[in-house]
């Protein structure tokens, strides 16, 4: 070998280092270009981000939401009819008896109102709705049913929930709340729609959805028309025939912590209608004792059903 072979090429040679010299400039110019744009370097263009439509609160949305709480409740009831729950003998409230043949009255009333409320949608220039409220279903209804029936199981370090220890008073406690609910949202729903007769057809309902909340609460809690309080301080030395306390008799989870206390109903709450949240609780509790807490509410702006939303029945 002598000292000029280093630096000897033959023509492929030469080629072969004037092709990577070009690649490698080319590369430079790409990134030397996007650098100066301010642009990333990409292959085809994507779509636009699409425009919702705009969430306008009206008499039909208002109407139509009403008619879809009816028909959850609706619902939930026919659950509750399938399942037996009713029929079951309650350990918390052992005088309570089978409600089936009340509740499927309950049925009735929740299906009219429905048909009320959509008919009023359609006078109000929108279509009817014709399934329950998505919302109140996965939020509330369905996460309870779960929670009543099969109980939580085992994730990571948490230990499994066993199933509901008086599924019979859980399901009657809900037919409670679900009558103040919709009693309370028929209520609400009278000062927000514009058309006298709307506000009429919607206090109807209003007011036999709350008759019925005190019935069911009667059924748990018989002789508690008002609260203890309230009856004293109206007519005092005056009690009520009210079990005594204001919540189940206390029980304890395995390993002896207690269990969330359930508050007893009242037939009468409140001098006027409510329309505060109302709040129910029950299932079994964790391995703390803490039980499956839920607050229902009137229907706000996420839980409208507006005309760009599609019903969609199971």
């Amino acid at each position: 070998m002598n000292e000029n072979e280093n630096t000897t090429y033959d023509r492929r040679g030469l080629f072969r280092i004037g092709g990577l010299t070009l690649a490698a400039g080319a590369i430079v110019a790409a990134c030397a270009d996007n650098t100066i744009a301010g642009d990333i370097g990409r292959v085809g263009t994507g779509a636009t981000t699409p425009k919702l439509p705009d969430p306008v609160v009206n008499n039909n949305v208002l109407l139509r939401t009403s008619a879809s709480i009816e028909l959850s409740i609706v619902s939930a009831y026919q659950t509750m009819l399938k399942k037996g729950w009713l029929a079951q003998k309650s350990a918390t409230f052992p005088n309570m008896g089978d409600q089936t043949a009340l509740v499927t009255s309950f049925v009735d009333h929740h299906t009219k109102a429905a048909e009320t409320f959509n008919q009023l949608a359609k006078e109000a220039g929108g279509d009817p709705w014709t399934c329950g409220n998505p919302r109140l279903d996965s939020a509330f209804l369905t996460p309870i049913f779960e929670r009543v029936e099969k109980g939580v199981p085992a994730t990571g370090d948490a230990k499994a929930i066993p199933p509901s220890d008086d599924p019979a008073r859980d399901m009657m406690n809900l037919v409670y709340t679900l009558e103040a609910l919709s009693a309370a949202s028929s209520q609400a729903l009278m000062t927000q729609v514009t058309e006298s007769s709307f506000r009429a057809e919607s206090m109807r309902v209003a007011v036999r959805s709350a008759r019925q909340s005190a019935l069911a609460s009667l059924k748990m809690n018989p002789g508690a028309y008002v609260a203890a309080a309230d009856a004293a301080a109206a007519q005092p030395g005056v009690t009520t025939t009210a079990p005594s306390g204001d919540t189940v008799p206390p029980a304890t989870v395995a390993g002896g912590a207690p269990l969330t206390e359930i508050p007893l109903t009242i037939a009468n709450p409140t001098q006027y209608g409510a329309l505060s949240g109302i709040t129910w609780i029950g299932g079994m509790g964790d391995e703390n004792g803490v039980r499956l807490k839920l607050i229902f509410e009137t229907p706000s702006l996420n839980s409208f059903t507006y005309p760009f939303n599609s019903c969609s029945k199971a």
